[in-house]
């Protein structure tokens, strides 16, 4: 790939969340830079570089340009003959289904407007939208109708038009065959919900879309104030709907009552658990099928406010998890974490840098050592007798590296968002003696931190002739290991995305 291309893994990992020395804007406009410049470098490669591990919100920006730009005129000439006509709307409808339903869904609300972002709207954008929500079995329909109903009502109103709408809910029997009974013909009674018409609740409607009546039936209760009956239809129901239903119509219900009787999944039992023992009440708590950075999450949470209750449960799920995860074998490493105080992160994103340096140890294999550099220790607020690093204090990232060369590992993993300031520059000086010395050892320098003041790239250097490898989630490892290695060969990295696209969505090798 060109030299002056200027771009790196750190397209596929951007979310709007800032840092601790730079504001979310500043980062945004560095990587859109760096999205036009490898699409307008290359389309093909832009588009399958997406099916690699990366955050939603940069997937979702990606397939917005892809969207948002027609092939060509026929489009034929820009599709490689590996690939199919339709591969990108593939692509795109891949994506969407790996994220999780919130995320999914964010994604596709990018394409009606709003947050620097044109509206986009032709024939591939309301196919995807429409396919997305409908194509999926009644039971799912039916919770997503439940769950999302303000954001589903956007993007069917965005996909329809106003017009075609109003005929659909008015009875244009047709017209929903075409645009949506194409892809559940059962989906009508579902339509009606999501836009307050008249839902007939027939018994074939009761048997698809039991959420639904539940749904209404829940509404009856609240308006009527009915305690008892709001209980009764509460069971199972999302905790969001039911809370809404219970502001909006002031039920004199407890938040308790509601946290141990409504329905919410194991990720957001877990980042509910404080809101509930606040309401007087516990939920239950599946840690050990949490993601390891979600339980190192909830695991300084309760660290940094004192809170003891189960975290010997979360440090058995993160040794757990840490057991299950893949790993990759660099060779033997001593590892270097940077704990100063910019590793805290910004105030949107608490300690994000530090917990994404945590979680990369766990898919990090044939550790020697792990060297803290900076940092304050803190007592663990249960009888464990554990001794934990949080972050704080300068960065003498110099110190950290003497200490590794010395461990004598052949591989030595610097985790940091390369800011130094005791003394700035003079990890890069201690890093020339070493090598200049004929000390043997590959240094690895990981960034958890996008910077968009980074001489090259998406990530901050510290030494000359080491480029950092950008790395904001310990699930894009693997990804960028692979991506620093190949992206100065274009052909050979477009050869391997379509034989991953093949594999992935196509089912197999053509």
């Amino acid at each position: 790939m060109a030299d002056n291309l200027q771009i790196d893994s750190g397209i596929l990992q951007f979310a709007p969340k800032g840092q601790f020395y730079e504001e979310t804007d500043q980062q945004f406009q560095a990587v859109m830079q760096m999205w036009i410049n490898l699409f307008n470098h290359d389309r093909v490669l832009f588009g399958l570089t997406t099916i690699l591990n990366g955050t939603g919100y940069s997937k979702g920006r990606m397939n917005h340009m892809l969207l948002s730009n027609p092939q060509s005129v026929t489009g034929k000439e820009l599709v490689p003959d590996a690939l199919s006509f339709d591969y990108e709307t593939k692509v795109i409808m891949y994506n969407l289904t790996k994220e999780r339903t919130p995320r999914a869904l964010k994604n596709l609300l990018m394409l009606a407007g709003g947050e620097n972002q044109k509206r986009v709207n032709n024939s591939r954008t309301r196919k995807i939208i429409l396919e997305f929500i409908f194509n999926r079995d009644n039971e799912y329909l039916d919770g997503l109708a439940v769950n999302y109903k303000g954001k589903l009502r956007k993007l069917i109103r965005h996909a329809l038009g106003k017009q075609d709408l109003y005929k659909i809910l008015h009875g244009d029997e047709k017209l929903f065959r075409k645009s949506i009974g194409r892809y559940n013909r059962h989906a009508l009674p579902v339509l009606n919900h999501l836009f307050d018409s008249p839902v007939r609740l027939t018994k074939t409607t009761q048997a698809f879309f039991p959420k639904i009546e539940q749904y209404y039936n829940l509404k009856a209760a609240s308006i009527a104030g009915n305690v008892e009956l709001f209980k009764k239809h509460m069971k199972g129901m999302p905790t969001s709907t039911v809370i809404g239903f219970r502001n909006s119509y002031k039920v004199p219900i407890e938040l308790s009552a509601i946290y141990e009787k409504a329905s919410m999944s194991n990720r957001k039992a877990l980042q509910s658990e404080a809101a509930a023992k606040k309401a007087g009440t516990k939920i239950k708590v599946n840690y050990k099928s949490q993601d390891i950075y979600d339980l190192w999450k909830a695991f300084y949470f309760k660290l940094l406010n004192g809170d003891p209750e189960n975290m010997d449960k979360i440090s058995d799920a993160i040794d757990h998890q840490s057991q299950k995860l893949s790993k990759i074998d660099l060779g033997e490493a001593t590892i270097i974490i940077d704990a100063s105080r910019s590793m805290y992160g910004s105030e949107k994103r608490p300690l994000h840098p530090f917990l994404t340096s945590l979680s990369i140890l766990s898919v990090i294999d044939n550790i020697k050592e792990v060297i803290y550099v900076g940092g304050k220790r803190i007592d663990a607020p249960n009888d464990s007798g554990m001794n934990l690093v949080v972050p704080s204090g300068s960065t003498d990232l110099w110190r950290g590296l003497v200490e590794a060369v010395l461990t004598g590992a052949e591989n030595i993993v610097l985790i940091s968002d390369g800011y130094e300031n005791t003394v700035k520059g003079l990890f890069n000086t201690v890093y020339k003696h070493f090598k200049e010395a004929g000390y043997e050892f590959n240094l690895i320098h990981l960034n958890p931190v996008f910077s968009a003041d980074a001489k090259q790239g998406t990530a901050r250097s510290l030494a000359e002739g080491l480029k950092p490898l950008p790395v904001s989630d310990y699930k894009f490892l693997e990804s960028e290991i692979i991506f620093s290695r190949m992206i100065e060969n274009r052909e050979m990295v477009k050869n391997l995305l379509v034989g991953k696209y093949q594999s992935l969505i196509e089912g197999g090798p053509k």
